[in-house]
């Protein structure tokens, strides 16, 4: 008995003493934003002790007392080490050009070591919260060779989006969308408001990330449709772990990003020049004979006696500071077998231009469940619905900003008593023609927009074997647009009508289904050499109604607006559309241990939009990289953490050309003798097809010093041929305009596109991480239809210039012994002349496209603090005043419309040297017709974001259980420098490079809180 007890005594004590020597450490594992990381991996240093944290990120690990440390790491995150506590809580960093980051891409997701070509990706960080109201105004600057610019800054307005440069002259330019796996419809939806966005329907808010495929590794899976470039939207979804809820408020004012200094005169100055210009001609010989003519109702101009007395500022009068608010709440959470997120939103914006305004109401919903270990099913709801009241642009005499520059300065918009002024029997605003007073025009007319979307998908993915599984996948989109217009019968355009108005409808589903199987094979026993394969089938059809009927003669009261009160009914429209698509896919990677990829992808497309003869084509593409900092010779190299080149090579192509632009269509309405007709109105081609474009890529990715210096160098040519034109036939032939679409042309785009980035400073509690980004096209039409230039307005496209090179005649200046203009006679600009009627139109070498664009970006992190400041360039285009001739017209309509401040500089006697001739009343030899004198320097660097903000401590919101809080104060478009200081408008003015008398771009400043529990 007593040797039993010793031995047990003895069992004991060992048992103490090897329980002595190991411990228990729990801890939960949350990234940057405070949320739970399930999945990453904790290891005790020194050991093959280890363990993954659960869905709410937290975990529980047994190692040796000997163990000092821990090393954490997750996937897309930079792994870290921490010393062994009681309870640790361990905050991961977002990784930064990590080869085991996890990108999207066409049908999945893929290891950036798989990628061969050439795809940038946005994450949620950089779009979520922006003040603006589509998701691809947030996209400007932040990807090399993604020119994103508008033409107008009305809210909701529609934007630009070009990847590397300009692919199409007829067909479309605009990049593929997909979004959740719809193919989706994008651009302006609408039929008679100025401009709109369908992408205003989407919350940026609701994003997680948004992938750019720019070369034909990435974009020619997707075939027909691939050749500028896509754009992959992948909204938020469910995530196992404990539930979380967040919640966004913003609000701020919005004024103009840019006042010119041309701009138009004030009174006194538009009275010296209008004086000046009546001396000049003739009419008066002093300041006071000048007034009198000014003056004279019956043999002069008849303006008011009082006009001396009158300054308006048009600018104030149809500007104002708008103001806008977003909220946004979400909540999302599940256990490892059922994920949901869920979130709602507003976004309400007053635009800077009076008639101004977008409202939006948005919902999402998303839920993945495993049925099994084998299946999995997930659905997603995003619905919205919008508001949008836009003004007209161009040369409508209901615009408010060609009112801001025609109007004079000693009319003013209200009377004595503050009442609206309209009616004038002095004609200051005239019933019938004429500028009108943009007030009462934005009082009493109407142009809105409402727009309700919903977009659905529907996923299962059934494993069949553990390295094959089988995805079927179904997405849709559904648009309702309705518009409607109202012009009173008081006052304006619509008052020799006694009112107008127009209602207008159109209806959109389109969907997208895709099966496809994946099936991955390793190649030897250390599985680190495999091949992944997908091999798929696609449809998609796009179904369009459209709807619109106009009257006239509307009841003399503002409360009746809508068509039912129109006496007379003008016209009727109605019309169906529609187009299909069917695909079969395949896309495959062969990976060498991390080393060496290869990639290769295959579609065959059949669409209904192109000839019987050749609607279906194949396009393909293949791709190599090699992932040199993976070979021994670097592996553990102290300077070169990642070093990557690839290089691919594809076909792809742009079937966005019109629905039945390759039928023989007969159109309705040609009439005979009371009885309904029709008539050929598009002859047709059975042989037409895609334009296609074949694109080389090669580049390197580079990371330095544990990358914390890394980038991207791309070199691209992207040659597009076979481009769709009208060819002219024999009158003879008897079809519709004399001339059938044909594929006939090509052109080249070749580039260089670079992205840096750096940590300079990184201490425990300060870092500053940089960032910059450049790219650089050159366009160039190498075929046209036996070599003839095509006209295009102020471009005519030459086999061997830029697409986008103006044409127009050549300004030489002013003559400095006698003040009359002077052109080039041609484009050589060798020869001067001041006959206009000897100017040639002449292609200029100036174009709109720019020559360079990028953005600079500075991030500065002190503790709580975060400050970042982003710069965007834009440099190499010029920018065409389309309505120069009206407001720099040297006296041909000085007392009619006003003038801007650089007629200020005009010629006053012989050796004076100034780009404006003599100011002569009634005009100076033509000097105000179009020309190269109206191009302006598009060049400009704008501060287009910085942010401040404060995250507030973590122990200080632990005992409210609140995860963060942080409060931030936001900018957009703050400042405006370098630029041509005679352009009289926004220096950003669309992919065409034209101001066309457009709503102000704005300048936002917002405060905001994030609360996440």
């Amino acid at each position: 008995m007593r040797k039993f007890a010793l031995m047990l005594s003895v069992f004991i004590l060992m048992a103490s003493l090897v329980f002595a020597q190991v411990r228990n450490v729990t801890g939960k594992v949350t990234d940057d934003k405070g949320l739970a990381v399930a999945g990453a991996a904790i290891q005790a240093k020194g050991t093959k002790i280890g363990t993954v944290s659960s869905t709410d990120g937290t975990f529980t690990l047994t190692i040796p007392t000997s163990v000092k440390t821990l090393i954490i790491s997750a996937v897309n995150a930079e792994s870290t080490e921490v010393g062994v506590a009681g309870n640790l809580t361990i905050t991961l960093k977002p990784v930064t050009g990590s080869l085991s980051e996890v990108v999207v891409v066409a049908y999945g997701q893929l290891k950036k070591t798989n990628i061969t070509g050439s795809v940038t990706t946005v994450k949620a960080a950089d779009i979520e919260d922006k003040p603006f109201t589509s998701v691809d105004k947030a996209l400007q600057g932040t990807v090399a060779g993604l020119q994103s610019t508008s033409s107008s800054g009305a809210p909701g307005a529609n934007t630009d989006i070009r990847i590397r440069g300009i692919g199409s002259i007829t067909a479309g330019a605009s990049p593929l969308w997909v979004i959740d796996g719809a193919i989706a419809t994008t651009g302006d939806l609408s039929t008679q408001t100025t401009t709109a966005n369908a992408l205003s329907s989407l919350n940026p808010d609701d994003i997680e990330s948004i992938s750019v495929l720019k070369d034909a590794a990435s974009t020619s899976i997707y075939g027909s449709r691939g050749a500028n470039g896509v754009i992959i939207v992948t909204t938020k979804r469910a995530k196992a772990g404990k539930s979380a809820i967040n919640f966004t408020a913003e609000d701020g004012a919005n004024t103009l990003a840019f006042k010119p200094s041309n701009k138009p005169l004030n009174s006194i100055q538009s009275q010296t020049l209008l004086r000046e210009s009546l001396i000049n001609a003739g009419y008066a010989t002093d300041n006071a004979s000048a007034d009198a003519v000014i003056t004279d109702p019956v043999n002069g101009l008849g303006i008011p006696a009082g006009y001396t007395n009158t300054n308006t500022n048009w600018l104030d009068v149809v500007t104002r500071t708008g103001n806008q608010a977003q909220y946004n709440l979400s909540i999302s959470g599940g256990d490892p077998k059922t994920q949901f997120y869920a979130s709602a939103g507003s976004f309400n914006q007053l635009g800077t231009t009076i008639a101004s305004d977008f409202r939006r109401y948005n919902g999402n919903i998303s839920i993945t469940h495993k049925a099994s270990d084998k299946l999995t099913f997930s659905a997603g709801l995003n619905g919205s619905t919008s508001d949008q009241n836009t003004p007209l642009n161009t040369g409508n005499f209901g615009n408010p900003i060609l009112a801001q520059f025609f109007l004079l300065p000693w009319y003013t918009p209200y009377n004595k008593d503050g009442s609206l002024r309209y009616n004038d029997a002095d004609g200051e605003f005239p019933l019938g023609g004429g500028i009108y007073n943009p007030v009462v025009q934005a009082a009493y007319n109407k142009y809105n927009l409402k727009q309700t979307v919903i977009r659905g998908n529907v996923l299962g993915e059934y494993k069949i074997l553990n390295n094959l599984k089988f995805t079927s996948r179904y997405s849709g989109e559904y648009f309702d647009v309705s518009e409607d217009m109202y012009l009173n019968p008081f006052y304006g355009d619509g008052y020799g009508t006694q009112g107008y108005g127009s209602s207008a409808y159109k209806r959109v589903f389109d969907w997208t289904w895709s099966n496809f199987a994946d099936y991955k094979q390793n190649l030897n026993k250390d599985k680190d050499f495999y091949f992944d394969l997908k091999v798929g089938y696609e449809a998609y059809q796009q179904k369009v109604y459209q709807l619109s009927a106009t009257g006239q003669a509307f009841p003399g009261t503002l409360a009746l607006q809508y068509l039912a009160s129109a006496a007379t009914p003008v016209g009727a429209y109605s019309v169906v559309a529609g187009n299909t698509t069917n695909s079969l896919f395949s896309v495959a990677d062969v990976n060498y241990k991390d080393k060496y990829v290869l990639s290769g992808s295959f579609r065959r497309d059949g669409s209904s939009v192109f000839g019987v003869n050749h609607r279906w084509a194949n396009f393909y593409s293949v791709g190599g990289t090699w992932n040199m900092n993976e070979e021994n010779f670097l592996k553990g190299n102290k300077t070169i953490s990642l070093l990557k080149l690839r290089t691919s090579y594809g076909i792809n192509g742009n079937q966005a050309i019109g629905n039945y632009t390759a039928l023989p269509t007969f159109g309705f309405g040609y009439n005979y003798t009371g009885q309904p007709g029709s008539a050929l109105n598009n002859v047709g081609n059975p042989d037409l097809t895609w334009e296609l474009n074949a694109i080389f890529n090669t580049g390197v990715d580079f990371g330095l010093f544990k990358n914390r210096l890394y980038g991207t160098l791309e070199w691209y040519s992207r040659n597009t041929s076979k481009l769709l034109l009208s060819v002219p036939l024999s009158q003879t032939a008897g079809a519709p305009g004399n001339s059938q679409n044909r594929n006939i042309g090509a052109m080249t785009n070749k580039g260089v596109e670079i992205t840096l980035g750096g940590k300079p400073i990184v201490t425990k509690s300060f870092s500053w991480d940089v960032s910059f980004n450049f790219s650089h096209n050159v366009n160039k039409v190498t075929q046209l239809y036996l070599n003839a230039p095509v006209s295009n307005g102020v471009f005519n496209i030459t086999v061997g210039h830029d697409i986008q090179e103006f044409y127009m005649r050549q300004w030489a200046g002013v003559n400095p012994a006698d003040g009359t203009p002077l052109w080039y006679t041609d484009g050589t600009h060798t020869k001067t002349t001041g006959s206009l009627a000897s100017a040639k139109l002449s292609l200029s070498g100036k174009s709109a496209s720019p020559k360079y664009f990028g953005s600079f970006t500075n991030t500065f992190n002190y503790k709580g603090f975060s400050l970042q400041v982003q710069f965007f360039y834009n440099f190499g285009n010029y920018v065409d005043n389309l309505w120069g001739s009206y407001t720099s017209s040297e006296g041909l309509y000085l007392g009619s419309f006003n003038q801007l401040t650089s007629e200020l500089t005009a010629w006053q006697k012989p050796g004076d040297k100034t780009n404006v001739p003599q100011v002569i009343f009634g005009g100076n030899n033509n000097s105000q017709r179009a020309s190269t004198r109206f191009l302006y320097k598009g060049d400009y660097i704008r501060l287009r974001n910085a942010e401040l903000s404060y995250s507030i401590p973590k122990t200080v919101l632990k005992k409210a259980r609140i995860n963060n809080i942080m409060v931030y104060v936001r900018g957009t478009n703050l400042l405006t420098f370098g630029t041509d200081k005679n352009i009289p408008f926004d220096p950003e003015a669309g992919v065409t490079s034209s101001g066309d008398l457009n709503v102000y771009i704005p300048k936002t400043v917002t405060g905001g809180i994030k609360i996440g529990l």
